[in-house]
């Protein structure tokens, strides 16, 4: 069996998860997303998730207490052969992930867009209603160290991907860009 991984990396409401859903539905992967098992594991152990820094400080918790590639791990593990990772953040994963097959694939997608895409959210704790606000999640978000090693730092992995979406125009064009990435991986990453 010939092994598909694509990891998604981008900043916040630049279409990653739109994107990871598309493959889902249109080319049979299977997603792995950071966000759920730290939610499933706050629910676990009675944690509240009300902002961002809930979230890493969690996932930090998760890696001290399993080891520094524990959830890395949980996606390795998963029984299939096209596998997404959806919101890459730390260099470390992406090098592991690399070191595993993987392929990166980078949304470009300026800031204002982004924060475009997020009116109406519900998500006060993960996307704020403010320009403001949304800044400072980001600029938070680039500073957060998760264990040793383990620094986010969506630029730098955005810098070394493969291949680069430009996510500022609409999904449909953003699903074409994708598809051609698809196709490029060869028959193993196009639905059978």
């Amino acid at each position: 069996m010939t092994r598909v991984i694509v990891c998604l990396v981008g900043h916040p409401a630049s279409g990653k998860t739109s994107a990871a859903r598309y493959l889902e539905k249109n080319y049979g992967f299977t997603t792995f997303t950071f966000s759920a098992v730290i939610r499933d594991y706050a629910a676990k152990n009675d944690i509240e998730l009300k902002q961002r820094a809930d979230y890493a400080n969690t996932h930090a918790h998760m890696l001290k207490e399993h080891g520094w590639d524990y959830t890395l791990q949980l996606a390795l593990k998963l029984n299939t052969d096209r596998l997404c990772v959806d919101d890459l953040r730390s260099p470390r994963f992406a090098e592991a992930l690399r070191e595993a097959g993987s392929v990166d694939i980078a949304f470009d997608c300026p800031l204002a867009i982004r924060f475009a895409h997020l009116q109406g959210s519900t998500d006060s704790a993960k996307y704020p209603d403010t320009l403001e606000a949304f800044i400072e999640n980001e600029r938070k978000d680039n500073t957060v160290v998760i264990g040793p090693g383990l620094e986010f730092d969506t630029d730098r992995i955005m810098q070394n991907a493969r291949y680069h979406i430009d996510a500022s125009g609409t999904l449909v064009n953003t699903y074409r860009q994708l598809e051609k990435i698809i196709s490029s991986l060869g028959p193993a990453a196009r639905r059978q």
